[in-house]
């Protein structure tokens, strides 16, 4: 049996396709997780079991597994990491983890970061800058907030997690990524932004942006990149919003939260499907650049009375003059400005077809007329 000084092993027999994967109950001593993963000593299955305590800052660089590693709490118990960077590295699963801070890490570093990682999935974890910011200033979120999550690569994912008390939320350049049944909640900026291909956005809840910034905050905000890095000058293929919330509730220092916000384009193949968008301003889904774009059966309503809304749906042109190509809004249901007149659905534009959508005369209201 391998021995990693004090750490002791457990032959783990059942349940691997790798005979030799081994179990190993690791103690919350100072080093000693981290001192596991520089071993070298772990091998595709493992099972990594950490007991409640705090593991301080990890990294992982460069380790790369056929069958995926494992790296879990203790059933009942929370094992917490400062913070969870991941480089360059593949075949690895976190879950039931916590990631909150003694100490913030630097401004312009996530709380969970993965750089070009390859089969690396998170699942029930809880990310916070904070446990409770209900006594921040809004100078004190400015210093404190972090960004929740940060992943890219191929073939990640984020599911079943709570991402509250950060910047922003979720950040992905990964493609393939499936970001799913998350909250995200208590958000200084945006609560996702997703700009890979071939990425799935699931049954998530957006919930409650805090004013600390000029940031215009999306609940969901995309962006496209061409190789030189600048932004609406590429593409993003093959994205799918499905089934999620976004809502912006009462916060001491309330924002105008934006719902699905794509600025940049060029978006192709989209589909923006069956979610609810209850929000305070204009954007309630904007697509700026569409090919073949798809936006049905939504349901986008106004928060609360007043300027700047009402949230519309609105496929148009990209900033910098090229139109919509065979995209369509359909079957969406959204309802006038709760201060006045609103254009719940602001256009015709070319490339565009609107089809069965409908106005109601209030949020709670059956009855509306077709558009």
């Amino acid at each position: 049996m391998r021995q990693v000084l004090t750490i002791m092993l457990t032959l783990f027999v059942s349940g691997f396709s790798n005979a030799n994967a081994t179990e190993y109950q690791v103690s919350a001593a100072p080093g000693s997780l981290q001192q596991l993963l520089d071993s070298g000593n772990l091998t595709g299955g493992d099972r990594l079991i950490l007991a409640p305590g705090n593991y301080g800052k990890i990294v992982i660089s460069e380790l790369a597994f056929k069958s995926p590693v494992t790296i879990t709490a203790a059933g009942g118990g929370t094992a917490n990491l400062d913070q969870l960077v991941v480089e360059s590295s593949s075949g690895i699963h976190f879950h039931k983890l916590s990631i909150i801070p003694r100490t913030a890490p630097p401004r312009d570093e996530a709380l969970v970061s993965i750089e070009e990682g390859l089969g690396i999935h998170l699942s029930h974890l809880i990310v916070a800058s904070t446990v409770d910011s209900q006594t921040w200033t809004v100078p004190q979120w400015r210093e404190n907030a972090r960004n929740g999550v940060s992943l890219s690569g191929q073939d990640v994912s984020l599911t079943d997690s709570y991402i509250f008390n950060v910047l922003h939320g979720v950040s992905t350049s990964a493609n393939g990524a499936r970001i799913e049944r998350n909250t995200i909640e208590n958000f200084g900026g945006d609560g996702i932004r997703g700009l890979g291909d071939n990425s799935n956005y699931i049954e998530n809840t957006i919930d409650t942006c805090v004013d600390i910034d000029d940031n215009h905050d999306d609940g969901f905000q995309s962006w496209s990149l061409d190789a030189q890095g600048r932004p609406g000058k590429g593409v993003v293929r093959n994205v799918r919003i499905e089934r999620n919330r976004i809502l912006n509730g009462d916060h001491r220092f309330t924002c105008y939260l934006q719902g699905i916000g794509l600025f940049d384009g060029l978006y192709e193949d989209w589909v923006i499907k069956d979610n609810t968008i209850t929000v305070d301003h204009w954007h309630g889904i904007t697509v700026m650049g569409a090919r073949s774009v798809v936006v049905s059966d939504n349901f986008v309503t106004d928060s609360r009375p007043g300027k700047p809304g009402a949230p519309s749906i609105t496929i148009m042109a990209h900033k910098d003059g090229r139109l919509a190509e065979n995209s369509s809004i359909e079957r969406n249901v959204t309802q006038p400005w709760l201060g006045g007149s609103g254009l719940p659905f602001n256009q015709v534009h070319p490339g565009v077809t609107l089809l069965d959508n409908r106005v109601l005369n209030s949020p709670h209201s059956g009855t509306g007329a077709a558009k």
